[in-house]
Protein backbone atom coordinates (compact mmCIF):
# COMPACT_ATOMS: atom_id res chain seq x y z
CA UNK A 1 0.00 0.00 0.00
CA UNK A 2 1.53 3.32 -1.10
CA UNK A 3 1.39 6.60 1.13
CA UNK A 4 -1.22 9.04 0.43
CA UNK A 5 0.19 12.44 -1.60
CA UNK A 6 -0.78 14.84 1.21
CA UNK A 7 1.71 17.28 -0.04
CA UNK A 8 -0.61 19.65 -1.17
CA UNK A 9 -2.44 19.68 1.63
CA UNK A 10 -1.59 21.57 4.84
CA UNK A 11 -4.18 20.23 7.13
CA UNK A 12 -3.48 16.87 5.83
CA UNK A 13 0.17 17.02 6.63
CA UNK A 14 -0.83 18.74 10.31
CA UNK A 15 -3.31 15.99 10.59
CA UNK A 16 -0.74 12.97 10.08
CA UNK A 17 1.83 14.78 12.31
CA UNK A 18 -0.88 14.91 15.42
CA UNK A 19 -1.50 11.20 14.76
CA UNK A 20 2.44 10.24 14.77
CA UNK A 21 2.88 11.94 17.61
CA UNK A 22 -0.26 10.58 19.68
CA UNK A 23 1.41 7.70 18.21
CA UNK A 24 4.57 8.24 19.85
CA UNK A 25 2.42 9.11 22.86
CA UNK A 26 1.22 5.86 22.93
CA UNK A 27 4.12 3.24 22.83
CA UNK A 28 5.38 2.34 25.70
CA UNK A 29 8.37 3.51 27.02
CA UNK A 30 11.31 0.46 26.94
CA UNK A 31 15.15 0.59 28.09
CA UNK A 32 16.04 -2.50 25.55
CA UNK A 33 18.85 -1.20 23.99
CA UNK A 34 19.35 -4.61 21.27
CA UNK A 35 19.93 -3.52 18.23
CA UNK A 36 17.34 -4.22 15.35
CA UNK A 37 17.81 -5.62 12.25
CA UNK A 38 20.59 -3.85 9.60
CA UNK A 39 19.05 -1.91 7.24
CA UNK A 40 20.30 -2.91 3.82
CA UNK A 41 20.30 0.72 2.22
CA UNK A 42 22.65 2.03 5.13
CA UNK A 43 24.03 -0.92 7.34
CA UNK A 44 23.06 0.62 10.11
CA UNK A 45 21.43 -1.64 13.20
CA UNK A 46 19.79 0.37 15.43
CA UNK A 47 18.10 -0.21 18.95
CA UNK A 48 15.18 2.37 20.06
CA UNK A 49 17.82 5.31 21.57
CA UNK A 50 19.35 4.97 18.60
CA UNK A 51 16.27 5.51 16.90
CA UNK A 52 14.72 8.28 18.99
CA UNK A 53 18.31 9.98 18.90
CA UNK A 54 17.97 10.29 15.07
CA UNK A 55 14.52 11.26 15.02
CA UNK A 56 15.53 13.83 17.36
CA UNK A 57 17.97 15.22 15.50
CA UNK A 58 16.23 14.87 12.15
CA UNK A 59 13.48 16.91 12.94
CA UNK A 60 14.70 19.80 13.74
CA UNK A 61 17.28 19.25 10.76
CA UNK A 62 14.73 19.20 8.55
CA UNK A 63 12.44 21.65 10.08
CA UNK A 64 14.45 24.00 9.65
CA UNK A 65 15.72 23.40 6.13
CA UNK A 66 12.46 23.78 4.82
CA UNK A 67 12.00 26.77 6.76
CA UNK A 68 15.07 28.10 4.99
CA UNK A 69 13.86 26.86 1.29
CA UNK A 70 10.51 28.64 2.01
CA UNK A 71 12.32 32.13 2.77
CA UNK A 72 14.22 31.99 -0.72
CA UNK A 73 17.56 29.33 -0.07
CA UNK A 74 16.32 27.39 -2.92
CA UNK A 75 17.94 24.16 -1.92
CA UNK A 76 17.17 21.47 0.74
CA UNK A 77 19.67 18.50 1.37
CA UNK A 78 22.53 17.30 3.96
CA UNK A 79 25.95 17.97 3.08
CA UNK A 80 28.85 16.41 4.94
CA UNK A 81 28.07 18.66 7.87
CA UNK A 82 24.58 17.46 7.75
CA UNK A 83 25.93 13.70 7.94
CA UNK A 84 28.11 13.91 10.72
CA UNK A 85 24.60 15.70 12.84
CA UNK A 86 22.69 12.65 11.54
CA UNK A 87 25.18 9.93 13.43
CA UNK A 88 25.33 12.41 16.36
CA UNK A 89 21.83 12.23 16.90
CA UNK A 90 21.91 8.53 16.54
CA UNK A 91 24.74 7.99 18.48
CA UNK A 92 23.09 10.45 21.00
CA UNK A 93 20.42 7.58 21.78
CA UNK A 94 23.06 5.58 23.59
CA UNK A 95 23.87 8.44 26.09
CA UNK A 96 20.38 9.43 27.11
CA UNK A 97 17.63 7.75 28.35
CA UNK A 98 14.43 6.82 26.08
CA UNK A 99 12.43 9.08 28.30
CA UNK A 100 14.54 12.00 27.91
CA UNK A 101 14.97 11.18 24.15
CA UNK A 102 10.99 11.08 23.81
CA UNK A 103 10.39 14.52 25.01
CA UNK A 104 12.63 16.17 22.81
CA UNK A 105 10.97 14.13 19.79
CA UNK A 106 7.97 15.39 20.70
CA UNK A 107 9.06 19.43 20.64
CA UNK A 108 10.51 18.46 17.33
CA UNK A 109 6.84 17.61 16.37
CA UNK A 110 5.68 20.88 17.85
CA UNK A 111 8.28 22.31 15.90
CA UNK A 112 7.22 21.30 12.61
CA UNK A 113 3.35 22.06 13.51
CA UNK A 114 4.61 25.43 14.08
CA UNK A 115 6.28 25.43 10.46
CA UNK A 116 3.00 23.98 9.17
CA UNK A 117 1.20 27.07 10.70
CA UNK A 118 3.95 29.34 9.07
CA UNK A 119 3.62 27.97 5.55
CA UNK A 120 0.92 28.41 2.87
CA UNK A 121 -0.36 26.21 0.21
CA UNK A 122 1.89 28.53 -2.40
CA UNK A 123 5.03 27.47 -0.04
CA UNK A 124 3.99 23.87 -0.92
CA UNK A 125 4.27 24.27 -4.71
CA UNK A 126 7.86 26.16 -4.30
CA UNK A 127 10.56 24.12 -6.69
CA UNK A 128 13.74 23.78 -4.99
CA UNK A 129 16.78 21.89 -5.18
CA UNK A 130 17.14 18.87 -3.29
CA UNK A 131 20.46 16.86 -2.26
CA UNK A 132 19.95 13.08 -1.38
CA UNK A 133 22.54 10.43 -1.39
CA UNK A 134 20.72 9.40 -4.29
CA UNK A 135 22.10 12.34 -6.30
CA UNK A 136 20.23 15.99 -6.95
CA UNK A 137 16.83 16.90 -8.29
CA UNK A 138 14.15 19.32 -8.30
CA UNK A 139 11.49 18.84 -5.91
CA UNK A 140 8.50 20.94 -4.47
CA UNK A 141 8.50 21.56 -0.72
CA UNK A 142 5.50 19.73 -0.02
CA UNK A 143 6.75 17.25 -1.38
CA UNK A 144 10.20 17.31 0.59
CA UNK A 145 7.84 17.85 3.67
CA UNK A 146 5.64 14.89 3.43
CA UNK A 147 8.61 12.66 2.38
CA UNK A 148 11.37 13.95 4.84
CA UNK A 149 9.48 14.49 8.38
CA UNK A 150 6.16 13.36 7.70
CA UNK A 151 6.46 10.23 6.15
CA UNK A 152 10.48 10.13 7.93
CA UNK A 153 8.69 9.97 11.17
CA UNK A 154 5.97 7.74 10.85
CA UNK A 155 8.45 5.49 9.48
CA UNK A 156 10.64 5.69 12.53
CA UNK A 157 7.80 5.37 14.95
CA UNK A 158 6.26 1.99 13.39
CA UNK A 159 10.45 0.64 13.69
CA UNK A 160 10.45 2.02 17.29
CA UNK A 161 7.40 0.11 17.83
CA UNK A 162 8.75 -3.33 16.35
CA UNK A 163 11.30 -2.86 19.03
CA UNK A 164 9.18 -3.73 21.67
Amino acid sequence: MSEPDDSHDLAALRTRLQAAREHLARLPVANDRHAGPTDPSTGEGWHRGNVLGHVNEMLPFWTEQIRQAGEGSGKVGRDQEGATHRRQGIDQGNAQTEGELRLSVDDGIEGVLELIEALSPDDLERVVAYHSRDGDRDARLGELLQLLIVVHLEDHLAQLASLG
